[in-house]
């Protein structure tokens, strides 16, 4: 797995996390990622008995969801935007402001955490180690990251990404936490191909990403459609590949 420096100047700033919040809610790539979440949560019966971490909340739009749906959510991020926004939507929501590798809750105190697309940013290692530290022996780890190296473009550089994950690279992280892997899936077969030509245009034209995000209902709706029907059929069918790894994961009892 290689990794990649930071650039020296990062493009995701406070106007770019806001751009994010406005996205948040309608673009397909995020609307097929929650649509997975909820279908991993229900299929492992990740449940609404105890607190769920959100760790690296970022814009909290996925934690006031979850929150909505009736899951007793934490939510943790080092960048105080989206927890301020956050407590405007759901002044009852519990939030924390710390860096990830080092949470400010006791060992053994949670059921689950949800850690989407946030490895890639951090040391990995001690991410995981931490994320062991704090669950309960069993206790359940969902996350995502972005997958296949090679595909690297303009907005990993953009976003800070430290790197892309390999199956086998995420599967070696996970075991050497002391995490079982329950279920590994990736996200996003259908339209890699059109992620493929995206990124190669972007390379040679910095617009490529204001128009990846222009909001056209009708195009937007038919690329929601394809990725949740392919979360759907992920159920029966284990895709080859994807831009994205999703896994489910257990503490063991040592």
């Amino acid at each position: 797995m290689t990794e990649r420096a930071v650039p020296r100047k990062s493009e995701f700033t406070f106007e770019r996390l806001h751009r994010v919040s406005e996205i948040e809610g309608w673009h397909f790539w995020f609307r097929g990622r929650r649509a997975l979440v909820r279908r991993l949560l229900r299929r492992h019966a990740i449940g609404r008995s105890a607190p769920i971490l959100d760790l690296g909340c970022g814009t909290g739009y996925f934690l006031r969801r979850l929150s909505a749906e009736g899951y007793q959510v934490v939510g943790m991020d080092l960048r105080p935007e989206g927890l301020q926004a956050t407590k405007e939507d759901r002044p009852q929501a519990m939030l924390v402001q710390a860096e990830a590798s080092h949470v400010p809750l006791r060992s053994g105190i949670l059921e689950a955490v949800i850690m989407l697309d946030l490895m890639e940013h951090v040391d990995d290692r001690s991410l995981l180690m931490e994320v062991g530290r704090l669950l309960r022996p069993r206790g359940w780890l969902v996350l995502s990251v972005p997958a296949i190296q090679g595909i690297w473009s303009y907005r990993d550089d953009a976003a800070n990404h430290l790197r892309r994950y390999s199956r086998s690279d995420l599967v070696r992280q996970l075991e050497k936490a002391g995490l079982e892997l329950v279920e590994m899936r990736y996200y996003q077969f259908f339209l890699l191909p059109v992620l493929l030509v995206s990124r190669l245009v972007g390379r040679t034209w910095k617009g490529m990403r204001e128009v990846e995000e222009l909001r056209v209902p009708v195009l937007n709706g038919l690329l929601t459609w394809l990725n949740e029907a392919e979360v759907c059929l992920g159920d029966f069918v284990p895709w080859p590949m994807g831009s994205s790894l999703m896994a489910v994961c257990r503490r063991s009892d040592g």
